[in-house]
């Protein structure tokens, strides 16, 4: 009979849970898993709104290493850790807290200023895995890192093809105002003018990729065509809505101008030129950030250093890449 300890996995969101999910295949070398599915992840509640359905890539990468695999609340008694992907109280999330009979651990949603990390502590976890030493603003919070780019060390040297735009809310949709009073600027016609882009292709000869974000209750084709639309027609340009190796698409720009987006955070490790524009994305992460400004302050000319002291700060382990390392280590002595 085996002697390792259970762990229950719980999946609520692959765009959130993405950047943990690669300590599945060492934890599975240590410990018993099991998987709970819900939310966007809910085999058939769940619904993606993209061109690549990446819950796909997940079973492809990681059903393999799962004792078993529930889409409904197993019964709890027999885990000594519940790992969740995400630190919001989704469905299903306080009944499983309510209910647990051992520690729950939560994971940083992102680039947000909502604080969830302290205001669902006790609702759907008792500790929270945060990015770095930065986001560590009580006892609970513990330093994991991200431990998907550490796969960017692998591609620190690929050539680099494209300028990337990451874009947040496209002009098409609707004014959206969060609950804190928060109104998230739009990426429309002058947000892409204001980059120019053109000028950008001509200095750097590259072609421009714009990533634009899938959402499970929106038309992606719709998205692609309103970016033709605004979109100067003698640029040489591509869109790309779903991404399969993200780390790849970020490690090959030689010019990265974003939204706020934990997305650009690879492009920062990398010390890739990245350029970030308040107002179309929270702050959160990046108030430290030397090159978060207005988009009427960039200017093609503007010059860049890469940012250690932010990247140490921010990420646990981004300089040295070993996030996973650091994130087992501290399962390792919460089950041992």
């Amino acid at each position: 009979m085996s002697n390792k300890k259970n762990i229950l996995f719980v999946t609520t969101q692959y765009k959130v849970g993405e950047r943990i999910y690669p300590i599945i295949p060492y934890l599975s070398k240590k410990y018993n898993l099991d998987l709970l599915k819900i939310y966007h992840m809910h085999p058939a509640l769940g619904k993606w709104g993209g061109n690549k359905d990446l819950r796909q890539l997940f079973d492809k990468k990681y059903l393999s290493y799962f004792s078993s695999v529930y889409s409904s609340i197993p019964t709890l008694s027999k885990y000594d850790l519940i790992i969740v992907d995400d630190n919001r109280v989704q469905p299903g999330l306080d009944q499983i807290y309510s209910k647990r009979e051992c520690l729950m651990i939560g994971n940083n949603h992102g680039c947000s200023d909502h604080g969830y990390e302290t205001t669902n502590y006790q609702r759907c976890f008792d500790g929270c895995f945060m990015f770095g030493l930065n986001g560590c603003t009580q006892p609970y919070h513990i330093p994991g890192g991200i431990p998907a780019n550490d796969g960017l060390k692998q591609y620190k040297t690929v050539e680099k093809e494209h300028i990337l735009v990451i874009t947040g809310f496209l002009g098409l949709e609707p004014e959206f105002t969060d609950f804190k009073g928060f109104t998230f600027k739009r990426c429309d016609k002058h947000f892409f003018d204001s980059l120019h882009l053109l000028d950008l292709q001509k200095k750097y000869n590259k072609k421009v990729v714009i990533k634009i974000k899938s959402r499970e209750n929106q038309n992606h084709v719709n998205h692609v065509e309103y970016i033709k639309s605004i979109i100067p027609p003698s640029l040489d340009y591509e869109v790309k809505v779903d991404v399969e190796d993200d780390n790849l698409l970020l490690a090959q720009s030689c010019l990265t101008l974003s939204c706020p987006s934990t997305l650009a955070l690879k492009s920062i490790q990398l010390g890739i030129p990245t350029f970030l524009f308040k107002g179309y994305s929270q702050t959160s992460i990046f108030k430290d950030y030397k090159y978060l400004m207005d988009l009427e302050d960039f200017k093609t000319s503007l010059p860049f250093s890469p940012q250690k002291d932010f990247i140490k700060n921010t990420i646990q382990g981004g300089l040295t890449w070993n996030s996973t390392d650091n994130y087992l280590n501290y399962i390792d002595q919460i089950l041992n």
